[in-house]
């Protein structure tokens, strides 16, 4: 009788409250795993508004994108006029290409969006362009097209900015210190939510730059909404014209070059049965690249820094073909730190590329686990990187909200092989639990946190 009772414990009883406890944990976390904020209800401004410049189909061609009240197809013509820097004063140099219009009905509202795309843009050349609509007419931007293959560019993380987080005001600072830069990159987590008030924040953000700068972005999480099968939400595309007309199997990816550098751009937050056709993409694009230096682009970090198991789709899908076809840097976000590693190392002892770089410029920063081939951590901050291309070197240069130099590492190609100079190492790590961390995290995750840190300075003045 009693092993008949035991037996019916084990087989029974035990299951049943496994199964509750499971159901119980899968209803606690329901919300953040599948739930979406409801949107506030808004009404876009009957005029022409957030107008952005990003890169085109190729290295002659630019995008235009903006928004306007919305408005019955066929309505109105929309054209972006355009013409080199000194015939401004000729009207009949001026060029113009009509807009694509489309309407989009989010959650709370009705948005229509248009782009339009200048071809055959001369380098070197200054270029003045404005949006025309029936009803409203901007200023006149200007833009220029580079000449040389020696240039910089921005390179930030996740902003995902609350509606106070100060991005508006830390931007301008950078900018003034980079006005030679030739555009800006972002790796994913632009805004906090799929919401009409954190598109407002980011352009309020990004202000004059926008229009001036190319603005290029890959998708983060935050701009997905959730559900059991999660979805890019079309505002991001419908910004970033490069991927609706580049798309391939609703995978927003898209490639492009500048002087002696390509750039390949993922989206890792698809489903994980979605990454294959992603795989073949990059494959493809990487064997027909032909420029000196690749770099790849992406959310997730490839080797996760919250954990061995993290990301372990992402990483299995595309960590093997960047290596193999000799990618020379990859760009991440998603995991609020900054940390800069290689893992691959040459024959002669020395590190070499890939270099792997997670960052973020948000205020709020996450735990971490201290492991792996991490050369430099970094928390509390809100780091940019200003990463300068030339023939023979990718200089990657981290600062702080500060302005201040944090890290300083070198790529080098040339007769010699590859390899990587750090001039970082002596410039002091920050790691430490930040206020925002201690504000909006448990007592019990900030004591693991802290002990985290005291273990790996202990350790690390050996």
């Amino acid at each position: 009788m009693a092993k008949s009772r035991r037996s019916y414990i084990f087989k029974v009883i035990l299951p049943l409250i496994l199964l509750i406890v499971l159901i119980v944990w899968v209803c606690s976390r329901w919300n953040v795993w599948f739930g979406n904020i409801p949107e506030p209800s808004y009404v876009i401004p009957n005029k022409v508004q957030r107008v952005l410049l990003t890169m085109g189909v190729d290295a002659d061609s630019r995008y235009i994108s903006w928004q306007d009240s919305a408005r019955s197809e066929g309505d109105e013509t929309t054209v972006v006029e355009y013409v080199d820097y000194y015939s401004l004063s000729t009207p009949s140099d001026t060029l113009t290409v009509e807009a694509t219009p489309t309407i989009y009905h989010s959650r709370a509202g009705v948005d229509a969006f248009y782009h339009a795309l200048l071809n055959d843009l001369r380098r070197g050349e200054s270029y003045v362009y404005r949006v025309r609509s029936s009803h409203d007419t901007t200023g006149w931007f200007n833009f220029e097209m580079d000449t040389t293959h020696q240039y910089s560019f921005l390179y930030m993380g996740d902003v995902q900015d609350e509606l106070d987080g100060g991005f508006d005001s830390l931007l301008p600072s950078i900018m003034e210190r980079n006005r030679n830069t030739s555009f800006m990159l972002f790796g994913g987590d632009l805004i906090e939510r799929p919401m009409d008030c954190y598109w407002d924040l980011v352009f309020r953000s990004l202000d004059t730059f926008a229009t001036r700068y190319p603005i290029v972005c890959v998708p983060g999480n935050h701009e997905y909404l959730k559900g059991l099968s999660r979805k890019l939400e079309r505002r991001f595309t419908l910004t970033f014209p490069y991927f609706e007309v580049e798309d391939e199997s609703d995978n927003a990816l898209y490639s492009f070059a500048r002087g002696d550098a390509r750039f390949f751009l993922l989206d890792s937050n698809k489903d994980i049965w979605n990454l294959g056709e992603q795989r073949e993409w990059l494959k493809k694009q990487l064997a027909e690249s032909k420029e000196r230096w690749k770099i790849v682009v992406l959310h997730h970090p490839l080797h996760s820094i919250k954990g061995a198991a993290n990301n372990l789709g992402v990483w299995a899908y595309f960590d093997g073909v960047i290596k193999e076809a000799g990618v020379d840097l990859v760009l991440q976000g998603h995991e609020h730190a900054y940390a800069r590693s290689c893992v691959d190392v040459s024959e002669s002892g020395e590190v070499t590329s890939p270099l792997y770089l997670v960052t973020y410029c948000s205020r709020k920063d996450y735990a971490m686990k201290f492991y792996g081939d991490v050369e430099k951590w970094g928390t509390d901050d809100r780091y940019y990187q200003r990463i300068s291309v030339s023939e023979d070197s990718l200089v990657i240069q981290t600062y702080g909200a500060e302005h201040n130099l944090y890290d300083d590492v070198v790529l080098v190609k040339d007769d010699k092989g590859k390899r990587l100079i750090d001039r970082g190492k002596e410039i002091p790590e920050k790691i430490q639990v930040s206020e925002w961390f201690r504000a909006n995290k448990s007592a019990k995750k900030i004591r693991k946190f802290e002990k985290a840190i005291e273990e790996w300075k202990s350790e690390h003045r050996r």
